[in-house]
């Protein structure tokens, strides 16, 4: 097989990983900064070998969302569940090659993934008078873009040189014209206390969000919008924050025991999305990527 067919077989394969269904795929590899076709090829396959990273699993989950919480004043309906069918995935992946070294060659490349996921929000709904036990449901069109960054460095020893996977990002997914924002998102467990203001900020894999098992991890989420409604989406959890007022809302989860890297996700849904069933759909949901580690003392930061 030659290289540009290693090429072309290894970025297809990086976009597939994202799932089944009907899709498009496209590869813009930007070749600028003296980066070969050998250099290519062994960026797709680094990518392609770590799906854990260029994958998130608790957004795209066709299961059903229940609503549990008291819907308050002004509501048109009273949302009981709602979920996602994503009809149409395109993706995107675009490959930029910086920093050359002396014989020319880049040693830096910054991939960015992008998923336009069109289907429907399925929304299940009961009338606002709890008295009235009338049920109805409504699909809004769903249109959302999620994106990605990940970060290889083009490694020398002595006559050899390697592309391996160095940084990434959280992943954010907004609805295309939509107004729902999520501002910043604080994490608090044990003696971690630190807030993101951008999920597609770069962070050294060592640097990725560590937790201990079996600790409790509070999530505090600010929005735009004092009625917006936040959902919490864990690995086997999916749940609706509280409240606090002022923007806020909160969530304490237990980190677990299963040990590695897996993604929690916030995501803020105009409170039209569920309890209007005229309003459209309109969201923004940040998720990223955390590791359990057993207690074994400080962790290497560097």
């Amino acid at each position: 097989m030659s290289n540009r067919w290693k090429v072309v077989v290894a970025m297809c394969a990086t976009v597939a990983l994202a799932g089944c269904g009907k899709s498009t795929d496209t590869v813009q590899s930007n070749g600028g900064g003296g980066a070969t076709v050998t250099d290519q090829a062994q960026v797709a396959s680094v990518l392609s070998n770590n799906p854990e990273y260029v994958n998130e699993d608790v957004w795209e989950s066709a299961n059903d969302m229940t609503m549990d919480s008291p819907i308050g004043a002004f509501a048109a309906v009273r949302p009981l569940r709602f979920k996602r069918v994503i009809d149409d995935v395109q993706r995107n992946v675009t490959t930029e090659y910086s920093q050359p070294d002396s014989s020319g060659r880049p040693t830096l490349a910054l991939v960015t993934v992008t998923r336009r996921l069109t289907g429907r929000f399925i929304l299940a709904y009961g009338a606002a008078d709890s008295a009235d036990t009338s049920r109805g449901s409504v699909a809004k069109p769903l249109d959302d873009l999620a994106t990605r960054k990940l970060l290889l460095a083009r490694v020398v020893r002595g006559d050899s040189a390697h592309w391996r996977l160095v940084g990434t990002s959280g992943v954010e997914v907004r609805t295309n014209g939509g107004q729902t924002r999520i501002q910043s998102v604080r994490v608090q467990s044990g003696g971690l206390d630190t807030t993101i203001v951008d999920p597609l900020a770069m962070h050294r894999l060592r640097r990725i969000l560590v937790l201990r098992p079996d600790t409790p991890v509070t999530l505090t989420v600010t929005t735009g919008r004092p009625d917006d409604v936040v959902m919490f989406y864990g690995r086997e959890m999916r749940r609706r924050c509280t409240n606090l007022g002022n923007g806020q809302h909160s969530f304490t989860f237990p980190s677990g025991r299963f040990l590695g890297l897996r993604h929690i996700g916030v995501d803020v849904l105009s409170r039209g999305t569920l309890f209007d069933d005229q309003a459209p759909y309109d969201s923004d949901a940040w998720m990223f990527a955390i590791a359990t580690l057993p207690e074994m003392g400080p962790v290497d930061r560097r």
